[in-house]
């Protein structure tokens, strides 16, 4: 799961901010970042869920525990994000 989150963040992300990519959200106005981090979420919940229901996934290069790391990625880079604003008001998480 740090493999594919260093390899993601490299693609992502600005070198100097790991969340970037997520801050966009804000930036264009659409939702708070932290609701971007959750859309995320959900839209790998939603893809397992399907799999549970249906039984089987089309798109073949992303199985069902690439689902599943990439959710609790992103769970864990929005626990980070949270620290991280936290840390710069000076507030424990």
């Amino acid at each position: 799961m740090i493999e594919i989150t260093a390899k993601k963040n490299h693609d992502y992300a600005l070198d100097t901010n790991p969340f970037s990519n997520f801050e966009k959200a804000e930036l264009l106005g659409i939702c708070s970042n932290e609701a971007g981090f959750l859309i995320r979420i959900m839209d790998k919940i939603s893809r397992l869920t399907n799999y549970l229901n249906k039984g089987t996934l089309l798109v073949e290069d992303e199985s069902v525990t690439d689902t599943i790391q990439d959710a609790s990625n992103y769970l864990i880079l929005l626990a980070g994000y949270i620290q991280s604003k936290k840390d710069d008001e000076n507030i424990a998480f």
